[in-house]
């Protein structure tokens, strides 16, 4: 399994003769994707002119239950499961409990998103998603590369994240959703940008796990 960073919370990962698209936002497309996950609909995760260009007749698109309609894909429940030939994805929860856009309605409602689990060839990748540390993830395990929020904005913060690779004990960590991306919002482009001390988590976990630091477009193999 390759992992490409693409910047943000996008990845490309190439499993067996097979591509995988994580919520294409970031980055450049020139291949068409075989099967692409959408882990929810805001603007820094789902951008239609983005899966148009990676998008054809063959690809399966997969994504929340609240958003396959917008993306024409099909949606998956959290606990729901899909095999893709020898790949399996598996929807997880990911939601807020702190962080809310108002007094009562979190930015991320419980079932508005999900994270990921792909696992082929008995390796396992686990995407979080826009979530906090949530008590369904003490049901998740055997985790070889986690993909992980530590920016604190909308998701998990540094210290959270670092709690989470704690319970979970996976065997490699790449921190995301931190940095710059352009989006779409209400018709009108806006550009986020977070800041996020990435040294600084690695040096946290440097007994527990290992972190790796990816820039956009570098590759890891696992």
């Amino acid at each position: 399994m390759k992992i490409k960073w693409l910047g943000w919370d996008s990845f490309k990962i190439n499993v067996g003769d097979k591509i995988i698209y994580i919520d294409p936002i970031s980055g450049k497309y020139d291949e068409k994707g075989d099967i692409v996950l959408i882990s929810h609909g805001h603007g820094d995760h789902c951008d239609p002119e983005v899966l148009d260009k990676i998008r054809d007749e063959n690809t399966i698109v997969i994504t929340s239950i609240p958003n396959a309609v917008n993306v024409k894909g099909l949606g998956l429940h959290p606990g729901g499961k899909i095999n893709i030939d020898e790949i399996n994805v598996y929807a997880v929860h990911a939601y807020n409990i702190v962080r809310m856009r108002e007094p009562g309605i979190p930015f991320h409602p419980r079932g508005f998103g999900v994270g990921w689990i792909i696992e082929y060839s008995e390796k396992r990748i686990y995407f979080l998603g826009d979530t906090e540390l949530i008590p369904e993830m003490r049901e998740i395990d055997n985790i070889d590369l986690m993909l992980i929020p530590v920016s604190g904005k909308f998701v998990m913060d540094m210290e959270e994240a670092i709690e989470t690779v704690k319970l979970i004990k996976p065997l490699k960590v790449i921190p995301m959703h931190f940095g710059t991306v352009d989006v779409v919002s209400g018709g009108k482009p806006r550009r986020i940008e977070l800041e996020a001390d990435v040294t600084d988590f690695k040096e946290k976990l440097s007994e527990v796990t290992e972190v790796i630091l990816l820039k956009h477009n570098d590759e890891l193999i696992i």
